[in-house]
């Protein structure tokens, strides 16, 4: 069994790894706050589980270990928001296998979206989601699903009746973001793709036109050919503008592979929680989609489309390095005491008591590590007294020899 460092009765912070965390998530009396720090909470044992599957990536040091070695980690509060942050901590970067550093991003690359949306929509523009797929069957190999998905998007763009049709329609920009999940059938990656025009369209005709095209588009690519209804689909402006209101259209181009995955499929973190609860295959097809994803961008826009939408070329390391500005340095953490919070899993459990210890004073954090350090201790006893007796052997030698 894990050490829970916050168990009741001990430190009531938050809950344990990720079963009990997510009965915890699922009850209806928690406040907004409590509910980021378990969503927080989940995201640090998500991230260590990554760290354990992919022992040589740069998410094993990312926020474990510091930046500058001659000043400690410090720990920020954000009065306003009521929440804490470290300071001086490495980050991976990484949008595809580290849950902590991909919530950020994908909330910098959401915002954008949400802007860029709201401008082109704004002057009179519309804006369509297109769904593309085609048929995967268990055992076939990712690298090649996304290899020749990428081919018959080529040639999408470039063979010459859907040009001409697209640009009859007045399109003048599109962005791409490419999304896995996993199920009985294997692998099923696909495309999401937000298409702008200079104003609305019959998206059912488009629909109708893409989806012959996609399968030409396929089998160019030595893919197998969809059927009409199931490899593509589109959503009008006002299915758009509806969606948006509840999960959000940028929600789906930046997060699909974060959340939660639909009738029995499973996303990418979702593989992460299924490790963590011991299924090792799980975790085999986590590394596969590692090794697959890793160096791809998660959205492509289209040439001219930011500068159209005024959005900043912003990287993936910039959103994940970006610090809250409006916050104050609470503690610093020597080398000794940031050992502890890593070896005993206490990063999300210590933002949690930065952030109660600010509303009531209480020691919580100087709490934390104290048990972490007494744990340690009755730990190392045995090995402490096997060398103290081993010493005793010695010294007891030695005087003997001597006499």
């Amino acid at each position: 069994m894990k050490f829970n460092p916050l168990a009741p009765p001990l430190h009531p912070l938050c809950g344990s790894a990720l079963g009990t965390m997510t009965k915890l998530a699922s009850s209806p009396d928690l406040s907004g706050l409590r509910m980021n720090a378990l969503r927080r909470a989940e995201k640090f044992a998500l991230q260590n589980s990554s760290s354990e599957l992919l022992p040589r990536e740069r998410v094993c040091k990312c926020l474990k270990m510091r930046i500058t070695s001659e000043k400690g980690v410090g720990i920020r509060y954000n009065e306003n928001r009521g929440t804490a942050h470290y300071d001086n901590l490495q980050r991976c970067g990484s949008i595809w296998i580290c849950p902590v550093c991909a919530a950020q991003i994908s909330e910098g690359r959401r915002q954008e979206l949400k802007a860029g949306i709201a401008k082109w929509t704004g002057q009179g523009g519309a804006v369509y989601l297109l769904t593309l797929t085609n048929p995967h069957h268990y055992g076939d190999n990712l690298d090649q699903l996304l290899g020749g998905q990428k081919k018959a998007l080529k040639y999408l763009w470039s063979d010459r009746k859907p040009k001409e049709m697209f640009a009859s329609l007045g399109k003048v920009g599109h962005i791409i973001a490419s999304e896995v999940t996993s199920g009985k059938n294997g692998w099923h990656p696909h495309y999401h793709i937000l298409l702008f025009f200079k104003g609305h369209i019959n998206e059912k005709a488009l629909q109708s036109f893409i989806a012959l095209q996609w399968q030409n588009c396929c089998k160019k690519a030595g893919l197998k050919v969809p059927s009409i209804e199931h490899g593509c689909d589109i959503q009008d402006g006002t299915y758009a503008d509806k969606y948006v209101s509840k999960w959000g259209l940028e929600d789906e181009m930046t997060k699909g592979h974060t959340k939660k995955g639909r009738e029995g499929s499973a996303t990418p973190w979702d593989l992460l929680r299924q490790y963590e609860d011991g299924c090792e295959r799980s975790g085999r097809l986590f590394q596969q989609y590692a090794l697959a994803f890793k160096g791809k961008v998660q959205l492509r826009w289209s040439k001219g489309l930011k500068d159209l939408l005024l959005v900043e070329d912003v990287t993936d390391e910039q959103l994940a390095t970006e610090t809250e500005k409006d916050s104050i340095e609470i503690k610093v953490l020597n080398r000794e005491m940031f050992r502890l919070v890593i070896k005993y899993k206490l990063r999300a459990s210590v933002l949690r008591a930065a952030e109660l210890e600010m509303t009531d004073g209480y020691s919580r954090i100087n709490d934390l590590i104290m048990d972490a350090a007494i744990r340690e201790t009755k730990e190392n006893m045995p090995r402490l007294m096997k060398d103290a007796e081993l010493i005793d052997v010695q010294y007891r030698t030695l005087a003997l020899a001597a006499s």
